[in-house]
């Protein structure tokens, strides 16, 4: 067996701290990328989902999902299909939840938006096998717990 000089565990003191240096770098990237996609996805929602949903009137979405006529069904079909998708972001962790919850927090799991998607949720989902919208309801719910979590934790 050979013997070890001190330049010999100075150099694996040196490598060892270059590759946790790297590893701190890249997830710090990582989660930097993933907040930033979080917020230009929400930039998008809110443009082609929320602003076009708050065009219509809570009692005007219910008449709608009640009898749907097919432009307007069409569109508010298509609002509550980019707000699924931007859930199923959420729950695969392609965005982050803190950075969601910070930007949604009280508007979309707040009684304005719930008001207008609620009766498109439910025409959709009656006589459904499945829930399509299983993301959306995921995503509410877990808001639901955060801020029942963040409320807990306040003097």
């Amino acid at each position: 067996m050979e013997h070890i000089s001190i330049l010999d565990l100075v150099t694996l003191a040196v490598s060892v701290a270059a590759a946790l240096f790297s590893a701190a770098t890249y997830w710090r990237n990582v989660i930097h990328d993933r907040r930033q996609a979080t917020l230009d996805a929400f930039q998008v929602l809110q443009e082609q989902a929320f602003d076009r949903l708050n065009q219509y009137t809570p009692a005007a979405v219910r008449e709608i999902a009640q009898d749907p006529r097919p432009g307007a069904y069409k569109e508010l079909s298509g609002c509550l299909a980019r707000i699924e998708h931007f859930c199923v972001g959420v729950n695969q962790r392609i965005y982050d939840r803190n950075t969601m919850y910070e930007l949604a927090h009280g508007y979309l799991d707040g009684p304005t938006l719930h008001r207008r998607i609620g009766p498109l949720l439910e025409r959709k989902s009656r006589g459904a096998d499945e829930d399509y919208y299983a993301n959306l309801r995921s995503v509410l719910a877990w808001m639901e717990q955060e801020t029942k979590r963040r409320r807990g934790r306040k003097p």
